[in-house]
């Protein structure tokens, strides 16, 4: 009887919403990385053949994060012990853009505790494939909410762990000179 009650007190559409049924302003499809970033995607995501190769784009920047019209899984992620979960993501700048770029990245909405992404500065976990069992090291990562990325004339391959503080619907900033641009990140799930 209460539950009945509950029920009618719900706002219409909340029962049929689930935790893996997120909306974000912008989600867009991922786009095939060109063939020369390939074998690094390869080697990055070794379990994952195909989609592995999609990545969501701001400008000359590539973010590689096995992920879906931009959500993506936390299924298997660590944590850093302090409540975020650690996803591997690589980072791929194009040769067409050789000057220094920063990445920052926050949840949309109000500013709060734990609205802020960070990345971490010294790499990403290594991981293995052993038939359909996916095993990677867990280590400790130095996490900083400024991913600075050095210049460069070649494609740079940046391997990191996204630091996610929480559910919702996220934009990374990519800045340098003369390019300011977002890339779109949602991340589904209860929070």
């Amino acid at each position: 009887m209460l539950v009945a009650a509950l029920a009618t007190l719900a706002p219409a559409g909340a029962a049929a919403r689930s935790p893996s049924s997120l909306r974000c302003p912008s989600m867009p499809r991922e786009q095939r990385v060109l063939p020369a970033v390939r074998p690094a995607v390869h080697a990055f995501f070794p379990w994952d053949r195909r989609g592995g190769e999609n990545a969501l784009r701001g400008g000359p920047v590539y973010l590689l994060a096995l992920s879906y019209r931009s959500q993506i899984s936390r299924d298997g992620d660590d944590s850093d012990g302090a409540g975020n979960d650690l996803h591997r993501a690589l980072v791929a700048i194009a040769p067409t853009y050789p000057k220094p770029i920063a990445l920052s990245g926050r949840r949309l909405g109000r500013r709060g505790s734990h609205t802020v992404l960070a990345f971490s500065t010294n790499g990403a976990t290594h991981c293995t494939v052993s038939g359909v069992v996916v095993n990677c090291r867990t280590r400790l990562f130095r996490e900083a909410r400024t991913l600075r990325l050095p210049p460069g004339r070649r494609w740079r391959l940046v391997r990191t762990m996204l630091v996610i503080p929480r559910t919702g619907c996220f934009r990374i900033a990519v800045e340098g000179q003369g390019l300011r641009t977002t890339i779109p990140l949602a991340v589904p799930g209860p929070a």
